[in-house]
């Protein structure tokens, strides 16, 4: 520091001749040099990039908060509730839930599901979780973000928000009829094996599901 004011001639001969604004200047030398956040001081510096750092702009991020069904964000509730609800459900399919339940196993034996028309909901004791609603019939609907999921939603409304993953609907679904896409859930940023899947039929949303793997 001492050298680098000695060796700049003008600098300290002003300083003796104008006193007070040689003080002046020379403090906003020496934060000019010592300043790591100014643009022209960091060039060279790594920590920038750090201080703005933010999550990946990706244009397929999707949590479960984004999502609502019925207005309501997807969550458990006791069989009671559900029952409440919807009543008694149509059929119901014992011991279905082999793997990829969302709900924890009771004495270790399989969860059920529960089907009311085409809309499912894992059952596992006396807990309950929407594992797949259809659109079809207007008693279900979902929300997510700005995108609503409806009997009305077109593929290329959906399109227009998830242009990546739409692409995977341009081929016929496997193993069933129609198209779909699926959409990779993130927790807090981080993604995670579960997933949307949109399920649709002539390019019209069908069904919703939610995919956990085994």
């Amino acid at each position: 520091m001492y050298t680098v004011l000695i060796s700049v001639k003008p600098v300290f001969l002003l300083a003796g001749l104008l006193g007070l604004a040689a003080c002046q200047s020379t403090p906003d030398a020496g934060a000019a040099i010592t300043e790591p956040v100014r643009p022209a001081q960091t060039t060279p510096e790594s920590p920038q990039p750090a201080l703005t750092a933010t999550p990946p702009d990706n244009p397929e991020y999707i949590e479960l908060s984004m999502l609502t069904i019925n207005g309501k964000p997807h969550e458990q509730l006791s069989t009671k509730m559900l029952i409440s609800q919807l009543g008694r459900p149509d059929s119901i399919a014992r011991g279905a839930v082999e793997c990829g339940g969302e709900l924890e196993p009771i004495d270790n034996t399989n969860g059920d599901f529960w089907y009311y028309g085409k809309t499912c909901y894992e059952v596992a004791g006396s807990q309950a979780v929407l594992a797949s609603f259809n659109v079809t019939t207007g008693q279900f609907q979902g929300k997510l973000g700005k995108l609503r999921l409806n009997q009305h939603t077109t593929l290329e409304d959906v399109r227009r928000f998830y242009p990546i993953s739409a692409k995977q609907a341009d081929e016929p679904a496997s193993g069933r009829p129609g198209e779909a896409m699926y959409l990779p859930f993130f927790y807090k940023g981080v993604p995670t094996d579960a997933s949307l899947n949109l399920l649709f039929k002539n390019g019209r949303l069908q069904e919703v599901e939610f995919f956990n793997p085994c």
